[in-house]
């Protein structure tokens, strides 16, 4: 369970082993939640939490995530146990140079344009659309082509620039594809950030912020450093690793579920708040968008013959990565979802 909270004026503390929320004023909003129960709070600006919750929240191994009004984060308190972070942080350098780096982002966002066509084919088998499929056709053709590619690649400057272009056209197609099953009122046809210009790249980009809270605990806790990256360039406070393992699940986890509110009005344009230049969630928008993708972390599917939550995936397949970069295993199996 994840706690939120959001609204200005409020914050969290302790008592005994819950978590209470309580308003500036000092009035009690809610009983309470076990901390054995929670495994993340979501502090948005404007709210806070006290320093006993934040000891009940680190004994207990939950990471506190501070997030700005659009939902991107830029702090977090976690747990300072971790899995051999030294030694599999010298691993992590060492790939830059040694071919792993490579293997890595090649597979990784071959596994997100494969994402990318499978759930085109979904969609397209449940609607009989002969065009989805054609589009799906051509995305899967292009992950086979990074495949084809992947020993080719000499060094990882080579390789980041042709995968960079092999997924940029591949995110081309899927987007437009998905301007065949959303109304124009909800959707333009094309990925638009910064801000966003319409409620499905609204609702997109808070989904992807909150998947990025999960994929950041997951490196921390696997010992990666979550600014060491591969596919995505070194800068001062980029998470390379984040943003390189995140591919794997954003159509697994937040596109699904995205798509499933906006086909369903279960959030609509009443849910947008206008800013200069495109809009941005309001509250409302904000809390069933957090609410269906953390449902859809929680989701357990088969998975390799063994059943998993989305979140305890995005754990193991960092876990993976951590284990290649040391050796540990020989292989690296990138995630991908075709149901």
């Amino acid at each position: 369970m994840r706690l939120i909270v959001d609204e200005y004026g409020t914050y969290i503390h302790k008592k005994s082993n819950r978590f209470i929320f309580v308003d500036k004023t000092e009035k009690l909003l809610k009983k309470g939640f076990s901390a054995d129960k929670v495994s993340q709070i979501l502090i948005y600006k404007g709210a806070a939490v006290t320093a006993d919750a934040i000891e009940l929240a680190v004994k207990k191994g939950i990471d506190i995530v501070y997030l700005d009004r659009i939902g991107r984060p830029f702090a977090r308190t976690y747990s300072c146990e971790q899995e051999n972070s030294a030694t599999v942080q010298r691993y992590q350098a060492r790939a830059y140079d040694n071919g792993k780096g490579i293997f890595l982002i090649s597979s990784m966002i071959g596994a997100k344009i494969r994402n990318q066509g499978y759930l085109l084919k979904n969609l397209a088998k449940k609607r009989n659309n002969e065009r989805l499929i054609g589009q799906a056709e051509r995305i899967m053709s292009l992950s086979e082509k990074v495949k084809e590619r992947t020993e080719e690649w000499g060094y990882i400057e080579e390789a980041r620039e042709s995968l960079f272009g092999i997924e940029g056209e591949a995110s081309r197609i899927y987007f437009q594809a998905l301007s065949n099953i959303l109304p124009g009122t909800v959707y333009s046809g094309t990925r638009t950030k910064q801000p966003p210009g319409d409620l499905f790249n609204a609702m997109l980009s808070y989904g992807y912020g909150i998947l990025y809270t999960e994929v950041e605990k997951a490196c921390i806790l696997t010992g990666l450093n979550p600014y060491m990256g591969f596919m995505h360039t070194d800068l001062p406070g980029k998470p390379s690793m984040v943003l390189d393992l995140i591919e794997e699940f954003r159509q697994p986890v937040v596109d699904r579920a995205v798509l499933n509110l906006v086909t369903k009005k279960s959030v609509t344009e009443k849910d947008l708040k206008p800013v200069e230049g495109g809009f941005y969630l309001n509250q409302p928008g904000k809390r069933k968008t957090l609410e269906a993708v953390s449902e859809r972390l929680a989701k357990v599917i088969n998975y390799q013959d063994h059943r998993h939550s989305f979140s305890s995936l995005i754990l193991q397949q960092a876990r993976g990565v951590a284990k290649f970069l040391t050796g540990e295993r020989s292989i690296y199996s990138p995630f991908v979802y075709w149901r």
